[in-house]
């Protein structure tokens, strides 16, 4: 499989509910999340979802700083209301040293086809199996499932950042409840598992109205960490 990495990191985020006491429906809204590599503070990010005539419209921004060089990205998904995919843009922009890269691709789908723009190119590629985008639809199965300990979903995934020309499958599973410390303070939360295809591994711990308070990946020899800012 060839893969097509864009994106410096890439993480579902299960949104806030409204709700006081347990998610009931796909929530709208926006959080602020720090992100650490190491424990080292590196960026921020900033995740919105909202209900647009229709479509879902979930935007992930990032801005990190290595050093010298600082990257910033932008994903946006469009989904219908039943998790149909309409698009996804990814904007990603590097400064170093040595000037600006600027890495943007456009997906726009039509049923299975995908056509394609990355800067002056574009491509149009016929998916065989049928497929989601990573935008809300594992937030709605889990909250059909309550969160149950156990409970797991699995769904193909298409996204340019990890295989421009195949779905990846994608995997949610409840393991439990964990204590872990968020901002210096204890916290029992849900603990769940995504894995997406020979990719990579994405702890997430939430609570039950549904709020992702940390998210832990590892990859590369390193721990990259989002945790809620409070």
């Amino acid at each position: 499989m060839k893969k097509k990495i864009i994106l410096i990191l890439t993480v579902t985020i299960l949104y806030q509910c409204t709700s006081k006491t347990s998610a009931t429906s796909i929530p709208l809204g926006r959080w602020n999340y720090k992100l650490l590599v190491n424990g080292n503070k590196v960026g921020d990010a900033v995740f919105t979802n909202r209900l647009v005539r229709g479509s879902y419209i979930s935007k992930t921004e990032m801005k990190i700083k290595f050093g010298l060089i600082e990257n910033s990205t932008e994903q946006i998904i469009t989904e219908s209301a039943d998790f149909k995919p309409l698009k996804i843009e990814i904007y990603n922009k590097i400064i170093s040293a040595d000037g600006i890269q600027e890495i943007n691709t456009v997906a726009e789908f039509k049923g299975r086809t995908v056509n394609i723009t990355t800067g002056k190119n574009k491509t149009s590629i016929k998916i065989s199996k049928p497929f989601i985008l990573d935008g809300n639809f594992f937030m709605s199965q889990l909250i059909k499932t309550k969160f149950k300990r156990g409970s797991e979903i699995s769904a193909l995934i298409y996204d340019p950042s990890i295989e421009m020309e195949e779905p990846v499958k994608v995997t949610v599973k409840v393991e439990g409840r964990k204590e872990i410390a968020i901002n210096n303070k204890k916290e029992e939360l849900i603990y769940i598992i995504q894995s997406i295809e020979n990719f990579k591994t994405i702890d997430l711990y939430i609570d039950s109205r549904g709020i992702t308070k940390k998210a832990v990946i590892k990859m590369l020899n390193n721990r990259f960490e989002l945790i809620i800012k409070e």
